[in-house]
């Protein structure tokens, strides 16, 4: 049996002792508005291995995806506001020429319209001055906003020369370059919250917090944690362009490598281990590096530290995390693939796969010729997945314990 039949098959024996689990975790530490969670599945073994909490991407999701999500939105309305915001604002990326960023945006409005409420774009992006409308590919427009202050509140100004004042600010810019001066101390809540943004939040301290969560699940599943988590380390005051902490990075590289080739030895596993080596606070696939020994890393080349040393916004790597490497034996047309599982709430909206023709099983693949697929649009030819509803079972598991890590993250960020 592959890991995704053990680990469904162990749910639905323990099916009422996880749901309180999460019921009580969540009721503790709410979950954020949205997350994405990429998976990597090996057959022996599957674990989140990245955490997004600004998602784009709601442009791939199907008519039924939709739907759930339209649902998820009104129960995460319902449980956060006494009364229904009547305004709310979408605060995106600066990216205004991407058409598959803006696509994303069209759909995240769409969803939030059918709770009947106004739904306005609202940027900080200084190109932005007055109000600009996008036409999209498909001759569908997006109106973007100057995003305000007044009084402590967010708002924008209509065309009527009117203030609009948000009820709710729905965060998409995971704030790589720092949190602008429009959105600090206001009172208007925002979510997900601005603590979470890249400026601050690093990756391993969001698996240390979910590899303790898989720690706890396990003892109910009667599971090694091993088999739903990845190892990691982590190492800082690293610079790429000057060749700077490589020797730190190394020495981490050799020495979660040793671990991983021991937990393979225990499970009788014949891959070779390898590790991945990412910025420690970057999204958008950048800064991810593929390593299979330490002196990979003392002889990186010049094409990799550039790739290596810069972020979104131009902002440069200065930590990193080395995660344990998980190969995927999933593939979509031949191509490798792995899940992407998009939450609202805390609850799975839509299970996604990302496949890559110009990647190989070992490395990310979320980079330049990536495609998307959902469970419904899966070419039957192609179908990995064993049991539709094994799989179902284990990828909410997996996302729920990464959208928690995320959510009890915060705490700790808060006390920054």
């Amino acid at each position: 049996m592959t890991i995704i039949n053990t680990i469904a098959e162990k749910i639905r024996q323990k099916n009422l002792a996880i749901n309180d689990f999460f019921r009580q975790k969540f009721n503790e530490n709410p979950a954020f508005f949205y997350n994405s969670i990429d998976l990597r599945h090996s057959s022996y073994k599957i674990s989140a291995i990245d955490t997004n909490c600004y998602p784009a991407g709601f442009n791939n999701l199907s008519i039924s995806g939709k739907n759930s999500a339209e649902n998820l939105i009104a129960e995460f309305l319902s449980k956060n506001f006494s009364s229904s915001p009547k305004n709310i604002f979408i605060i995106p990326e600066n990216h205004t020429r991407n058409m598959r960023y803006l696509e994303n945006l069209a759909i995240i409005i769409e969803i939030l319209q059918r709770q009947k409420c106004q739904v306005f774009v609202s940027t900080f992006n200084p190109e932005i001055i007055s109000k600009t409308v996008l036409t999209l590919e498909n001759q569908s427009t997006i109106t973007l906003y100057p995003l305000q202050k007044i009084a402590g509140k967010l708002a924008i100004e209509n065309e009527n020369k009117q203030n609009i004042f948000a009820d709710l600010a729905i965060l998409n810019n995971d704030l790589t370059s720092g949190v602008p001066e429009v959105l600090n101390n206001v009172s208007t809540p925002i979510n997900p919250p601005l603590a979470m943004g890249w400026h601050q939040r690093t990756k391993s301290q969001h698996f240390n917090i979910y590899n303790q969560i898989a720690e706890e699940i396990s003892q109910i599943l009667n599971l090694d944690p091993w088999l739903i988590s990845s190892m990691h380390d982590h190492c800082e005051d690293v610079d790429f362009k000057e060749s700077v902490g490589l020797e730190c990075l190394a020495k981490n590289v050799e020495k979660l490598l040793t671990k991983i080739s021991e937990k393979y030895r225990e499970h009788n596993i014949k891959d070779k281990p390898y590790c991945y080596v990412k910025a420690d606070n970057g999204t958008y696939g950048m800064a991810v590096w593929s390593v299979f020994n330490p002196q990979d890393v003392l002889e990186i080349n010049k094409k990799e530290r550039n790739k290596m040393n810069m972020l979104k916004g131009s902002t440069q790597t200065s930590k990193v995390m080395i995660q344990e490497g998980i190969i995927t034996v999933d593939k979509i047309n031949n191509n490798p693939c792995e899940p992407m599982i998009y939450m609202i709430n805390g609850n799975v909206a839509q299970n996604l796969f990302r496949t890559n023709e110009s990647r190989d099983d070992h490395i990310s693949l979320n980079a330049s010729g990536a495609n998307f697929f959902n469970l419904e649009n899966l070419p039957q030819e192609n179908n990995f997945i064993d049991s539709k509803n094994n799989s179902i079972i284990t990828y909410e598991l997996i996302a729920k314990m990464a959208s928690l890590a995320s959510a009890i993250e915060l705490q700790f960020l808060k006390n920054l």
